[in-house]
């Protein structure tokens, strides 16, 4: 038996709250979320730059201490990532880092560059092509093709 005054459950203002309060916070997660994945594509001739790494074509060799690379593409290479790849480990940095010589806006098509590079005791280098694009803002950036499809590799 119920008493009157006895409330056994949620006021309708409580649950008004809640309800709200629960609605608030599944918009934000959804939120958050959809901006995780509309990150801001870097555009390159007019189309997505992750595209134009398809036409990116360069080559390279190492001896005696020096890297030589030569863009046979048509696509502008910005910067290079070098990965140094010691037994398990690897070690990563962008050729403009450890080259004072590399040119201030990249390679050019059909242009080359060589300087010396020191690689430790590394057994494999892999270069991977580094873009520069425009954002839709018109922001300069840069986009790292993918390593896996796109880096180049010299055995040593």
């Amino acid at each position: 038996m119920i008493k009157k005054g006895d409330s056994r459950g949620l006021s309708p203002t409580m649950a008004t709250v809640l309800l709200i309060g629960l609605v608030i916070l599944i918009a934000l997660i959804v939120f958050l979320w959809l901006r995780g994945l509309s990150q801001e594509a870097v555009i390159k001739f007019d189309k997505n730059a992750e595209l134009v790494c398809d036409e990116v074509n360069f080559e390279a060799s190492y001896s005696s201490g020096t890297l030589g690379v030569s863009n046979t593409g048509n696509v502008p290479i910005y910067n290079l990532k070098v990965k140094m790849s010691e037994g398990g480990s690897f070690k990563t940095s962008e050729l403009n880092q450890v080259s004072e010589d590399w040119p201030e806006f990249g390679l050019s098509r059909g242009s080359t560059f060589s300087d010396e590079l020191n690689i430790g005791n590394s057994n494999k280098l892999t270069l991977v092509p580094i873009l520069l694009g425009n954002s839709k803002s018109g922001k300069e950036k840069t986009l790292d093709c993918d390593d896996s499809k796109y880096g180049y590799e010299i055995l040593l």
